[in-house]
């Protein structure tokens, strides 16, 4: 049955209109509807279109989340209060390169931990978290950074790789 929502997530509903069109809280409330029967969402979330999140199987949002359009989600787990800004990637599995005889694309996934995200994070348009991050509670993270370790709570992070720039 998950399969059959998967193919209607994706072929349709993903595809509805976002929030902001007119009848747009029926859209998220249909896309929700259907997401809520492939993975883990709390209460009072939006989905905006063209969210992916694979299977479902390793993704989880908590209550209150916003998730704007072109997000990608893979192994994590968002958690309550979390805003999402437009074509964000949250990476779930890197490539084995160790091996030098043998081919990148033969080596297989490396294991990776959970990505984790607290409560009350802001991730800018286009950033980027990579597999087994812990963004840490109230932690902003400016347009266009790379998040390659975990951050420190109720800081403001930016640049590639992300660094500290302050306290908020």
């Amino acid at each position: 049955m998950k399969k059959i929502y998967l193919i209607l997530y994706y072929f349709i509903f993903s595809n509805l209109p976002n929030s902001w069109w007119p009848m747009g809280k029926l859209f998220n409330k249909l896309r929700i509807t259907i997401a809520q029967r492939i993975l883990s969402i709390g209460a009072n979330v939006l989905i905006e279109k063209n969210v992916y999140f694979g299977s479902g199987n390793n993704v989880s949002i908590g209550n209150d989340c916003q998730i704007n359009e072109a997000v990608r989600l893979d192994n994590v787990t968002i958690g309550n209060n979390v805003m999402i800004a437009r074509e964000t990637i949250i990476l779930g599995k890197m490539h084995e390169s160790k091996d030098l005889d043998i081919p990148m694309n033969m080596q297989g996934v490396k294991d990776v931990q959970k990505t984790i995200i607290e409560d009350n994070v802001w991730l800018g348009l286009r950033v980027i978290v990579m597999p087994g991050v812990i963004i840490k509670r109230g932690t902003i993270v400016a347009a266009g950074a790379v998040i390659t370790k975990d951050t420190e709570p109720n800081s403001i992070y930016g640049g590639v790789p992300a660094k500290k720039i302050k306290d908020r």
